[in-house]
C-alpha cells in the first residue's frame, strides 16, 4: 500500500509568516506557538551557529523569547550533532540518568549536568541511549 500523504518540516520563512492561532488549532499552546513564530522572525542566523563553540550557540539562543537551556541543548544535539551536547534538564534524560545511575533518587538538572562529563565526548550519543534504553521493556 502506498501513503497518501507525505509531510515535510515547514520552513522558517513559512514559520515567519505564519499566526500564532495557526499553531495553536494544531495543538500548541499560545505561548508556545507565539515562541515558534518569534524564532522564525528573529535575526538570528541559525545556520551560521554551526561554526561557534557550544556556549556561544547557547547564549545566542536563550536571548531569544520562549528559548530556555533546555532547548538549546536539545539544538545542539539534533540541528547541530554536536557530540557533547548533554540535555541535563530534559525530564526524560533525568528519570533515565537516576535510575541507571543513582538507584532512582531523582537527580537535580545539576547533579545530571554534572554525571555527563563521564561520557565525554559522547554526551549526545550517550543521551539518546540512555532515553532509549529506559524506554524499552525489561
Amino acid at each position: 500500500m502506498r501513503a497518501q500523504h507525505a509531510y515535510a518540516v515547514p520552513t522558517r520563512e513559512r514559520m515567519a509568516a505564519a499566526d500564532p492561532g495557526e499553531l495553536t488549532a494544531l495543538g500548541f499552546s499560545r505561548r508556545k506557538a507565539e515562541y515558534v513564530v518569534g524564532v522564525a522572525r528573529s535575526d538570528i542566523d541559525l545556520d551560521a551557529l554551526r561554526d561557534l563553540p557550544d556556549d556561544e550557540v547557547k547564549a545566542t539562543l536563550v536571548r531569544l523569547r520562549g528559548i530556555g537551556e533546555w532547548t538549546a541543548d536539545w539544538f545542539l544535539a539534533r540541528h547541530l550533532a554536536r557530540p557533547r551536547a548533554w540535555p541535563a534538564g530534559d525530564l526524560a534524560l533525568r528519570y533515565a540518568v537516576s535510575d541507571f545511575y543513582a538507584e532512582g533518587r531523582m537527580l537535580t538538572i545539576p547533579e545530571t549536568r554534572e554525571l555527563g562529563a563521564r561520557f565525554a565526548p559522547f554526551e549526545n550519543l550517550t543521551a539518546h541511549y540512555l532515553l532509549v534504553a529506559h524506554r524499552s521493556p525489561g
